[in-house]
């Protein structure tokens, strides 16, 4: 499993990709505040956490190898994305 974060900064968006989700939370300095468990969104999607601050898990596609990728996005950066 492969996470992707997208982020606002100053700058840009930013994409990261930590190797823990929950060590990326806690220094990040926000929580994990459930799990995805809606049953109308892919299974892929089903036991990752919700992180306070940001929108996700949502699909990201698949890396070169296959891999789900699980992404996350601030609210600055879904804004963005979605127009």
């Amino acid at each position: 499993m492969a996470y992707e974060i997208v982020v606002m900064t100053e700058e840009r968006m930013t994409k990261v990709h930590p190797d823990c989700i929950e060590q990326w939370v806690e220094d990040m300095g926000t929580s994990i505040i459930g799990v995805s468990s809606n049953p109308r969104t892919r299974a892929e999607l089903q036991g990752h956490p919700k992180i306070a601050g940001f929108n996700g898990p949502c699909w990201g596609g698949t890396t070169a190898t296959g891999e789900p990728i699980i992404c996350y996005e601030d609210s600055q950066s879904y804004a963005a994305l979605s127009f």
